[in-house]
């Protein structure tokens, strides 16, 4: 279906590009976070009171299709609230900053009983019931027009927040039962969320594990401890698209990040985005690459512009920043991606 000036309508671009499908450009979307400060100045709404009302929260996420020009509606702001769930203290950050894990629980008793809890229980915990609100919000108000997107966490990166990340990967060498332990439990319990998550009716789940980056672990080491994991909480999923994100240089691992079954890949720029694609070769959407740092905090408009038409050359079928953004990214360069996009024409 097609709206009046002949284009493709963004949902329908969206779920062809999902799908690897010919689409008339690629849709531009903001796939990881995507608050800054001067769009909470425009809405209304700012962190960190957004980070636990559910109005705020679905506010900011509605700003963004008008204020930056995306073609996607999402929420939350943080990888925490899963850990806040089940144990860790959480300072919920600054208007300019994200929220932080300040504790581990298990840090001084990997030994402990784990006891998942019920799904009755998710519900309501911590943060969750906020983010169930926010994202019933977003689906009634964008959903028909735009695709919805929720953000996770992967089980890697939530097992590093509930034991610290340093000693989980001190124990792939020292002692691996204690980090299959963690990251099980981890995905055991995300699993369970991402089951409520599909009954919201919601078109993404963006997961994001960047405790797993080649940065930290060798493919050997993806390949036993976060693979399988991420794969295990991905499996009731029936009509939610999952898009995986891993940070850093994802070049190498890939072809794994693509055995755990995710529907998308999105990276970063340290990923040559030529490369993805002869890598990927249609199996996976790519979803990316433009640098969140350079160009889009420290760059210019007309840089901004050149990374995003280089991403679409190479074939990328969703341009969106390549990691959260930050929030004092200015307005001009996020619309220089989304104004460079919506006017690209694919090379024949």
């Amino acid at each position: 279906m097609k709206d009046d000036k002949g284009e493709m309508r963004p949902r329908e671009r969206f779920f062809r590009a999902m799908a690897c499908k010919e689409v008339d450009r690629p849709p531009v979307c903001g796939m990881t976070t995507t608050a800054t400060v001067q769009l909470m100045d425009k809405v209304g709404a700012a962190w960190p009171e957004a980070h636990t009302d559910a109005e705020l929260m679905s506010r900011i996420a509605l700003g963004a299709p008008d204020f930056f020009g995306f073609e996607s509606v999402r929420v939350p702001y943080c990888l925490t609230y899963e850990a806040e769930a089940l144990g860790c203290k959480v300072f919920l950050g600054k208007k300019n900053s994200t929220p932080m894990v300040k504790s581990h629980p298990y840090r001084d008793d990997p030994d402990a009983e784990l006891v998942l809890p019920k799904p009755k229980e998710i519900m309501e915990m911590a943060r969750n019931k906020v983010v169930i609100e926010a994202a019933k919000i977003i689906k009634e108000k964008a959903g028909k027009e735009l695709p919805t997107l929720l953000g996770v966490t992967g089980p890697f990166t939530i097992a590093g927040h509930l034991v610290g990340t340093e000693n989980l990967l001190y124990w792939i060498v020292t002692d691996p039962e204690k980090v299959h332990k963690f990251v099980k439990f981890a995905a055991e319990y995300e699993r369970e969320w991402l089951k409520i998550v599909e009954t919201l009716g919601i078109d993404v789940i963006q997961m994001s594990e960047p405790s797993a980056s080649y940065d930290m672990m060798s493919p050997e080491m993806f390949e036993e401890y976060a693979l399988p994991y991420i794969k295990r909480t991905y499996e009731p999923l029936e009509n939610t698209k999952k898009v995986l994100h891993i940070c850093g240089n994802t070049t190498v691992i890939l072809p794994l990040m693509m055995r755990t079954g995710a529907d998308g890949l999105s990276i970063e720029e340290k990923v040559d985005p030529y490369k993805a694609v002869e890598i990927v070769d249609g199996k996976a959407a790519l979803v990316g690459n433009v640098g969140v740092v350079k160009p889009l905090l420290q760059g210019t408009p007309e840089e901004v512009r050149r990374d995003a038409l280089r991403s679409a050359d190479a074939g990328f079928n969703i341009i969106s920043a390549g990691c959260g953004m930050s929030a004092l990214i200015d307005v001009e360069n996020v619309r220089a991606m989304t104004s460079a996009i919506k006017s690209y024409k694919k090379k024949r």
